[in-house]
């Protein structure tokens, strides 16, 4: 062979090998680290273009869906999953994000899996964890409903809808099933990829705080307490986790039975850790709407947490009982340039359930602000229940109905049954009008100040820089003159666009 042959030979044998992050090798040389994460190419951009697929709905969808995420993902892992396997490595293969995770890593058997032809990254396991444990005091004396739950105005729909048959995936430490607000709300699917308990629990009590505020059944804690909840363990008693362990709690709320409507997220990590988004985007695909917290990186720009940072999910942040932004509550915009959050909802000194059979326990953080949209999101779908995501999306972002005037609330429940959904179903007028969100107003930075507009949600029209909003009491932030327009938000993404 020629020299020159040689050499291009060796160019093209090196540029068809995979790639290996320099961090992650220094620490399998130092024997700090003995697994990796191989990433392969995604293959969502293959799932959306498929016709086929795309053209199902609900569960024969999602079924399509499953199976081609195994098989494309199979198909793609299986020359590194052999070599792994010779080399005596232990592997975890993953269909809702293309990865595989291998143990018993030696710096000689990463050059070998380096070295096999093929697209891949081999990279250290990515973490997260939930953004504020539990660490306020027990409450002996309880309002009903408690003053969030009143605040958003969810209490005023109850008569209407509870959120009866939404299910709401709960991603987080677990669950106290022996809880009296939430014990009645279980619907039967769980998973512990951590401890591997057989039934919910919950030893930090982040989850369950988070699960009451959601859809608790008790002291008026639940913003939909007719909702149901599903749960997965994705992080261990100390609130931390691995990529691995969260991708098992992805693909769990795909195949559960039943599969939630909505998944709240109170947990995140740094915005350059894009590991989730795969899983998010299937989730998106089955319909399900994720919710997720903000962080408590508080009062400066372009905080927000991962995964709130993703286009496709609602980013949470958090506020204080006069409506004004929590002072550790994250702010956007991401490091893309989007902005965030979406909605921001009552964060601040939060009652919801503890680790016990009957007591409650106070928090603060975007964690506790989540649950408020996760829940207000169940009474948006109970109300509307041939709605997926995109339905939601292009109701509460496009609709110009409000515009007109503003109906009574008698109004509005006497025509419930009338209304063929065209624009904004009545139903969904109600829950609109009454579930009271307070949205962040942007600077010329984008970032969010601490002076919130606080609105009754009739209809943000963004596009035009306008909120309108209905109810409230005369001459207040909150007037009633229908149409007014009280505020400007100069952002080019509307609440739930990526839904349209």
């Amino acid at each position: 062979m020629k020299p020159q042959l040689f050499v291009l030979s060796a160019l093209v044998a090196l540029a068809s090998a995979g790639v290996v992050d320099l961090n992650l090798k220094r620490s399998v040389e130092f024997s700090r680290v003995t697994e990796a994460i191989i990433e392969f190419p995604q293959v969502m951009d293959q799932i959306k273009g498929n016709v086929a697929l795309q053209s199902l709905s609900g569960d024969a969808k999602v079924s399509a869906l499953v199976a081609s995420l195994r098989g494309l993902t199979s198909a793609a892992q299986a020359p590194l999953v052999a070599v792994a396997k010779s080399l005596g490595l232990t592997v975890e293969q993953y269909w809702v994000s293309n990865v595989i995770l291998v143990k018993g890593l030696t710096l000689e058997k990463l050059s070998q899996l380096t070295s096999t032809p093929g697209d891949f990254l081999i990279r250290a396991q990515g973490t997260d964890y939930i953004t504020d444990p539990i660490t306020g005091e027990e409450v002996v004396t309880l309002q009903n409903p408690q003053w969030g739950v009143a605040k958003i105005r969810a209490n005023l729909v109850w008569s209407i809808t509870q959120g009866e048959g939404v299910v709401v995936g709960i991603f987080d430490s677990g669950v106290n099933l022996g809880h009296e607000a939430l014990s009645a709300g279980y619907a039967g699917a769980w998973l512990d990829p951590h401890h591997n308990e057989a039934a919910p629990t919950d030893v930090l009590g982040h989850g369950s705080h988070v699960a009451g505020t959601v859809l608790g059944r008790a002291n008026g804690i639940g913003v939909a307490p007719g909702a149901q909840w599903t749960a997965c363990r994705g992080f261990n008693h100390t609130g931390n986790t691995t990529e691995a362990l969260l991708l098992q709690c992805g693909e769990f709320f795909l195949t559960s039975t039943p599969r939630p409507n909505v998944v709240c997220n109170s947990w995140g990590g740094p915005q350059a850790n894009p590991f989730f988004r795969p899983a998010v985007e299937a989730w998106r695909q089955a319909g399900i709407i994720p919710v997720f917290a903000m962080g408590n990186s508080g009062r400066f720009c372009r905080t927000v947490s991962a995964s709130a940072n993703m286009p496709e999910v609602i980013a949470v942040g958090a506020t204080n009982d006069v409506d004004g932004m929590g002072i550790y509550s994250s702010r956007g915009p991401t490091s893309t340039g989007l902005n965030k959050p979406e909605v921001s909802a009552p964060g601040t000194n939060v009652i919801s359930c503890g680790t016990g059979a009957s007591n409650y326990v106070t928090n603060t953080g975007t964690s506790m602000a989540t649950p408020h949209v996760a829940g207000s999101v169940a009474l948006l779908l109970s109300a509307n229940p041939t709605w997926g995501s995109a339905k939601l999306g292009a109701e509460c972002s496009n609709s110009n109905e409000f515009e007109h005037s503003a109906p009574s609330f008698a109004e509005y429940s006497n025509s419930a049954r009338t209304r063929n959904g065209g624009l904004v179903a009545s139903l969904v007028y109600q829950t609109l009008l009454f579930i009271k969100l307070t949205y962040s107003l942007l600077g010329s930075s984008g970032c969010g100040k601490t002076t919130l507009l606080s609105c009754i949600v009739g209809i943000r029209k963004l596009n035009s820089g306008e909120i309108t909003v209905f109810g409230g009491e005369p001459g207040s932030r909150e007037s009633g003159i229908p149409g007014k327009r009280v505020g400007f938000m100069p952002q080019e993404n509307s609440l739930y666009n990526d839904f349209n």
